[in-house]
């Protein structure tokens, strides 16, 4: 067996990476069919205890004020900004993009995005709204956290999708599990 390029890939929840109990898989470069990393995928049991840890963080994540999570985000937007081109790299071995895509479009657009949602919940773009019905009556809204959410990546975009899937919930104050996408089906027909 062909030794793989990258160290193998783990779970990470509760601050640290995690061993997982579930099955491993070959990541392959799909334009040199070599591979790039064993990933340890997650069990049902260590999704639970990575649900577990969410809903955990939950409690005091979702006390934090807003522009302590758009200085959170900020901070990912330079490391992605800083780091373009080696995340690019490894986007276009694990995807099979070309670099000239996964360095100009797909890096960049993930910061982008980013930077747009932490400008946006550190200027009150998610306050609540309130509406006068009658002369008499209001009624307002309020924004705030749900809890725990999920999310799915797309295996075509990763950094795009998961960057919107985790600002999204990192400005709106909820917690993310994320899935990457393991299989792809390109036949007709498939669901």
């Amino acid at each position: 067996m062909t030794e793989a390029f990258y160290s193998p890939r783990h779970l990470y929840y509760d601050g640290k990476v995690q061993t997982a109990s579930g099955s491993i898989f070959r990541s392959i470069d799909p334009s040199t069919s070599q591979p790039l990393a064993d990933v340890h995928a997650a069990s049902h049991s260590d999704v639970d205890s990575a649900i577990t840890s969410a809903q955990r963080a939950f409690l005091s994540w979702s006390k934090t004020p807003p522009v302590a999570r758009a200085r959170i985000l900020l901070k990912a937007v330079q490391l992605l900004r800083d780091r373009n081109d080696e995340i690019a790299k490894i986007e276009t071995q694990d995807t099979g993009k070309p670099f000239s895509e996964t360095s100009t479009v797909d890096v960049v657009t993930g910061a982008d995005v980013l930077e747009y949602f932490a400008n946006l919940v550190a200027s009150g773009g998610l306050n609540g709204e309130t509406i006068q019905l009658r002369k008499d009556a209001w009624v307002y809204t309020k924004k705030e956290p749900l809890g725990v959410c999920a999310g799915i990546g797309a295996w075509n975009y990763p950094i795009q999708m998961y960057a919107t899937q985790a600002n999204m919930s990192t400005l709106k104050a909820e917690v993310l599990v994320l899935q990457s996408a393991l299989e792809v089906c390109t036949m007709p027909g498939c669901r």
